[in-house]
């Protein structure tokens, strides 16, 4: 940066915090852009000085030598995916305390769990060999499989009935077993059982349509005792569609798949990366920065969320680097095991329990790789926004950033910023804008390296390293005065039942604690029957009948070859109670107009006719009514 840009950044960054001609005073109350009186950030003179002078040192610093795309591409590049409990995480939790330490400050690795087995995935290919040679894009989920070797078998498509089954039987045994296309699929009770019966005859794997995008997820309830055997695949839609055509016509087809799939026996420690920027005045308050650590490992975690852990690295370098001393301590953190359900911040809020009321604000990056445009908050706290983010207003009129008022904040977003939130402190998630597909890379093959934008991510580290110094800087804590939206509950209607399960279409994958299901004994293997006496024939039919009528759902489970009746009571859950208050009202808005309750809308909040729940289209369900976030959540 040339001495006149560095002036003129100077300058627009004094504009932004005073009026013209005018000496800052303490507690002078500024008109910016939007038009609303905000005060300064509470700082005596000398003070408030030193601390413009300190953001022109960091815009002069992160312009002039960035270094964040360094950090992503030795994170992603070099080290790689970060699966929960892989020992690329592993490798990235050492790596990023040894990067903060090197930047002078206090760092260390805190332990928030352990992962009973561990999953690395190493190389992946494979294909169709005969009658042609193609390779195939395809993925695999998590903690699945892989192959002893290449494995080369036919081809076979999946059974469409149980006499279908049991006229080809001796093809499905030793053979690659391709899903029929959606439609012609088989449903509900002969699809379970047309499972069971393939797993009995020991197919060399499964094949299946993953779409345009092929999605990585999975799940971690493995155990070292019953590891899965049998490989499960998803091509890219192009090539499953010409796979199932040659299929069709009844070509003779040959795939052949090397999958280096490697599970590690636990128990294996997992960790939150900390490291402390410590304050000069308040070194027992906090401003809190971070992201997550850990990532899927179906491409390099790029965006999901190695731009999150850049930027809070960078952050971090340049605060250092110039030599803030803040007033509050800056805790950065980069938190382990959010895809899985943000399980490091939330058992670091539950450890550090006692801290939380000296947490001033907690500022989360894990919205992809478009740049920090924003940040919204409650009535009480939105003043100190607009002030402690005036000069980032000004830091690139090309790049806009808007600070907004809102109803409250929301504990049930998807990120590690609600563990924060459900108990009452401050915690932001940024709005981001930009020219980035979001969905096109989130969770798909195309999470690399090359999809991020350096001059996104070198502006979104100023915003960052600018927003937490002057969040440290004010003289007292964000007022936490109506701090949660009462009716903030995330996507899922309040009245919505939840199980707390995780279902594949009726079966019960697992079983998540607190929820009813746990409470009701359910077990992983669990069949959906019937709920209430209607039968499910499959995972559609469940939210209609779980919404409807009284608390006190009789579901019958096929467990083995026994069936077992359970009753999941919802009297006094949140959700029942959002379903009496409303029945309440409905009936005082009768009473008040002179009439009944006749003919009113269903007063248990279930669905109209036709009309899936919110959420009802999942692959799994949020957590139950008594958590306080979501498993896995955005993402």
């Amino acid at each position: 940066m040339t001495r006149t840009s560095l002036q003129l950044a100077s300058a627009l960054l004094l504009m932004a915090l005073a009026p013209p001609g005018q000496a800052l005073q303490d507690g002078q109350v500024l008109e910016v852009e939007s038009g609303v009186g905000v005060p300064t950030p509470g700082l005596v003179q000398g003070e408030s000085l030193a601390h413009e002078e300190a953001v022109a040192a960091l815009i002069e610093l992160g312009r002039e030598d960035p270094r964040v795309m360094d950090h992503l591409l030795y994170l992603t590049r070099w080290i790689g995916p970060r699966l929960t409990g892989s020992t690329g995480l592993d490798r990235a939790s050492h790596w990023a305390r040894e990067r903060f330490e090197s930047f002078g400050l206090e760092a260390w690795l805190e332990p928030w769990g352990e992962e009973a087995v561990g999953f690395d995935r190493g190389e992946q290919i494979g294909g169709m060999v005969a009658p042609d040679v193609i390779p195939y894009a395809f993925g695999s989920d998590a903690w699945t499989a892989g192959t002893a070797g290449p494995l080369r078998a036919p081809a076979v498509l999946a059974p469409s009935s149980l006499e279908d089954f049991d006229e080809r039987v001796d093809s499905f045994e030793g053979a690659w077993v391709v899903a029929l296309p959606r439609a012609d699929a088989p449903k509900g009770r002969v699809r379970r059982e047309l499972a069971t019966a393939l797993e009995d005859v020991a197919p060399a794997g499964y094949v299946r349509n993953a779409g345009k995008l092929i999605l990585t997820g999975g799940r971690n309830n493995v155990t070292v005792d019953a590891l899965p055997e049998v490989p499960r695949l998803k091509l890219l839609e192009a090539h499953y569609e010409d796979l199932v055509v040659r299929l069709q016509a009844g070509e003779e087809v040959e795939l052949e798949f090397d999958l280096d799939h490697r599970f590690r026996p636990g128990p294996i420690p997992q960790y939150n990366v900390v490291a402390d920027l410590v304050g000069t005045e308040f070194p027992d308050e906090y401003v809190i920065v971070g992201g997550h650590l850990d990532s899927w490992d179906g491409a390099e975690g790029a965006q999901d969320n190695g731009t999150g852990v850049s930027t809070t690295l960078e952050a971090a370098r340049l605060l250092a680097a110039v030599g803030v001393q803040p007033r509050r301590t800056i805790r950065f953190m980069l938190w382990g095991g959010e895809e899985q359900g943000l399980l490091g911040s939330s058992a670091w809020v539950e450890a550090h329990a006692a801290e939380l009321e000296r947490i001033s604000a907690v500022l989360v990056h894990d919205g992809g790789g478009n740049y920090l445009s924003g940040i919204a908050g409650p009535k009480a706290l939105v003043a100190d926004l607009h002030a402690v983010f005036a000069p980032v207003v000004a830091l690139d009129l090309e790049l806009p950033f808007e600070v907004r008022e809102n109803e409250g904040l929301s504990p049930r977003g998807a990120s590690d910023h609600s563990s924060f939130v459900a108990k009452g402190v401050p915690g932001f998630f940024w709005r981001q804008s930009g020219e980035l597909d979001y969905n096109h890379i989130h969770h798909t093959q195309h999470d690399h390296y090359e999809a991020a934008r350096a001059d996104y991510q070198e502006h979104s580290a100023l915003v960052v390293a600018i927003g937490a110094l002057g969040l440290a800087n004010l003289d007292h804590l964000l007022d936490r005065t109506d701090l949660m939206n009462p009716n903030a509950r995330g996507r899922r209607d309040p009245k919505r039942r939840l199980m707390g399960v995780f279902l594949d279409d009726t079966e019960v994958t697992s079983v998540m604690g607190g929820g009813l299901a746990e409470q009701a004994g359910w077990q992983e293997g669990d069949v959906i029957l019937s709920i209430d006496g209607v039968e499910i024939a499959e995972r559609g039919d469940i939210n209609d009948v779980l919404q409807a009528g009284g608390p006190k759902k009789v579901v019958r489970l096929q467990r083995g070859e026994t069936v077992v009746e359970s009753v999941l009571d919802y009297t006094g859950t949140p959700s029942q109670l959002a379903r009496d208050e409303e029945a309440a009202k409905l009936a005082q808005e009768a009473a008040a107009a002179g009439e009944t309750t006749a003919g009113a809308s269903d007063p248990t909040g279930a669905p109209a006719a036709g009309e899936a729940g919110e959420g009802a289209d999942k692959g799994t369900e949020a957590a139950p009514e008594e958590a306080e976030t979501p498993a896995g959540g955005r993402r």
